[in-house]
């Protein structure tokens, strides 16, 4: 008889490597202004659980088939990648902040569109930057691939 079960020292280090990534990956969210060194110590794990896999690999002498090869999977950051690509947000382009009418406005550029917001409390020459953080949203333009403007959205 053929053993067909996955190797379970390799399925313990998946399971590490995947609670690990969501324990990090959560605590990057909660705090944004700490998430590169977050992402440090991510790297490191996972450098570390790497080489755990390869020595575990090498001394057990496992063959490589069938359920160890999706357990491999899941013992790199392939899954965690995935679960990224899939529902990260479209990147900014960049950012630019000015004053205009006694408001602080706000233009954020992404690949095919520029959104325009304008700050909630007012502004002047004495107190250029506005007291609080709530912006609203004002319009939004949208540009074709030769960066005409193909359509524009204005909100109140």
């Amino acid at each position: 008889m053929i053993n067909e079960n996955p190797n379970l020292k390799l399925l313990s280090i998946s399971v590490i490597y995947t609670l690990s990534t969501i324990f990090m990956w959560i605590l990057s969210k909660n705090d944004e202004s700490a998430s590169l060194g977050y992402l440090f110590i991510l790297v490191i794990i996972w450098a570390v659980l790497t080489i755990i896999t390869g020595i575990i690999i090498w001394k057990d002498k496992i063959k490589i088939k069938k359920w160890n090869i999706l357990i491999l999977i899941f013992c790199s950051p392939i899954p965690f990648m995935f679960f990224l690509s899939a529902t990260s947000k479209e990147p900014i382009v960049g950012t630019w902040e000015y004053n205009k009418n006694e408001h602080r406005i706000r233009e954020i550029t992404y690949k095919n569109r520029k959104e325009y917001s304008s700050s909630v409390s007012k502004t002047s020459e004495e107190y250029p930057i506005p007291t609080d953080e709530n912006y609203h949203l004002d319009s939004i333009v949208r540009y074709d691939k030769n960066s005409n403007i193909i359509k524009t959205e204005r909100y109140k």
